[in-house]
């Protein structure tokens, strides 16, 4: 079921109006039941697959807290992680892997070719998948705890979140599962603005960039000042298009009581790349932070350990977007802007250390000013131009880069 359907919006009224009829003791299953029925609307050989992942990772979740420190422990996490990123795999990278390899083999000479299967993939695997890994690794450390399978069916499959985000955390949606709630009128037209506002978003904006974005399928017919236009009309659509479906999430949930994190904070009005991805997609920004960054070292050893963490955090980051290495290229090239941003940062602390702090009044203020602009314009279209990796093959990226830098 997507979004922006009248099926979804009929599905959520209906939904909505017999949650907040029926007793507060069985709202968490009509949660359960309304995400089984919104999955299953999209294609029904999946649920299964959702439900038993689910009931695996609940298992594994209870074996890891319950069973005693050490390498038993270790074990059941490692069981869980493998599972889940099996399952990512499978579906999801499969074909990127086989495809890889029989280029490889071509290039070598090799008679070797495999078939490129093509599974379809699970609606939402990639945002389902990581809420299963953060659910085993903080009931490992502890700072979460199992619970009723009920309630983590909930977790697992709370359908404002369950396509596109932002991705949950479980120790603070089940601390709200588990509180009494009671319908409000100003929390119903909380969650109709946001679903409305997400909605115009997508639609009204969202959808309009997209015949500038159309020299982008055939870059060799279109002018350097056309290739401008579509990326910076390819910014607008993606920024529009993924706030506004989490726009649409966040009232849904909000109609239902639940307050889910927000998952963008004006991100192209940052002054640097750091501060831009901490305003976008911020669940999965911070997901990676804490469970794939921090875990590999983050910057606690150093400065080149630093750089290569970024860049394999970021690298990640692009992959988890799509099963193309042009995402993965993206997600270096946004590396590299971190790394960068860290060294010119020490640099500029490193040579202004000690100066006295700058003159009060109007002229400082407004070079200030002057100077926060031309970073929020630098990083815009840092980030505006990354998007080329994004929407293109690798070599159709490269080749746009080099038609709007006047290198082809």
């Amino acid at each position: 079921m997507i979004f922006n359907t009248w099926t979804f919006g009929l599905f959520l009224l209906i939904f909505a109006a017999l949650y907040w009829l029926i007793p507060g003791r069985a709202r968490a299953a009509a949660l359960l039941l309304g995400g089984l029925v919104f999955y299953t609307y999209y294609y029904p050989p999946h649920t299964i697959f959702i439900v038993v992942l689910s009931l695996a990772v609940f298992g594994l979740g209870w074996l890891v807290e319950h069973s005693p420190e050490g390498a038993k422990k270790k074990t059941w996490l490692a069981a869980g992680i493998v599972l889940c990123l099996s399952s990512l795999g499978y579906f999801k990278y499969w074909k990127l892997l086989l495809a890889t390899l029989n280029q490889a083999y071509a290039l070598a000479e090799i008679e070797i070719s495999y078939q490129v299967v093509s599974p379809l993939v699970p609606l939402g695997m990639s945002f389902f998948v990581f809420e299963f890994i953060h659910y085993l690794v903080d009931v490992y450390r502890g700072t979460a705890r199992t619970s009723s399978l009920l309630n983590f069916g909930v977790f697992a499959m709370f359908f404002p979140t369950l396509v596109a985000g932002p991705i949950k955390r479980y120790q603070p949606f089940l601390q709200q599962l588990q509180e009494p709630r009671t319908p409000r009128t100003d929390m119903m037209l909380e969650g109709a603005a946001r679903i409305v506002l997400g909605i115009a978003k997508k639609v009204v904006i969202a959808d309009s960039m997209t015949s500038f974005i159309t020299p982008f399928h055939n870059p060799a017919a279109a002018t350097n000042t056309e290739l401008w236009i579509a990326i910076y009309a390819y910014s607008l659509k993606i920024f529009f298009d993924f706030s506004g479906y989490s726009d649409i999430a966040l009232g849904s949930a909000r109609v239902l009581g639940f307050d889910i994190m927000e998952n963008f904070n004006y991100p192209y009005l940052r002054s640097n790349v750091s501060e831009f991805w901490r305003s976008w997609h911020i669940s999965l920004s911070s997901w990676i932070r804490d469970y794939l960054y921090i875990p590999l070292g983050g910057n606690r050893k150093g400065e080149a350990r630093t750089m290569v963490n970024t860049m394999a955090a970021m690298g990640l980051c692009g992959l988890w977007h799509g099963a193309s290495w042009n995402f993965v290229v993206w997600g270096l090239y946004h590396g590299m802007g971190l790394v960068f941003y860290r060294l010119y940062h020490k640099l500029v602390n490193h040579f202004s250390r000690g100066d006295k702090p700058a003159e009060g009044g109007g002229i400082g203020r407004l070079w200030g000013w002057a100077v926060t602009g031309l970073s929020v314009f630098i990083t815009f279209n840092f980030v505006s131009v990354g998007w080329v990796f994004f929407v293109n093959g690798t070599r159709e990226a490269f080749y746009i880069l080099g038609r709007i830098l006047g290198l082809v």
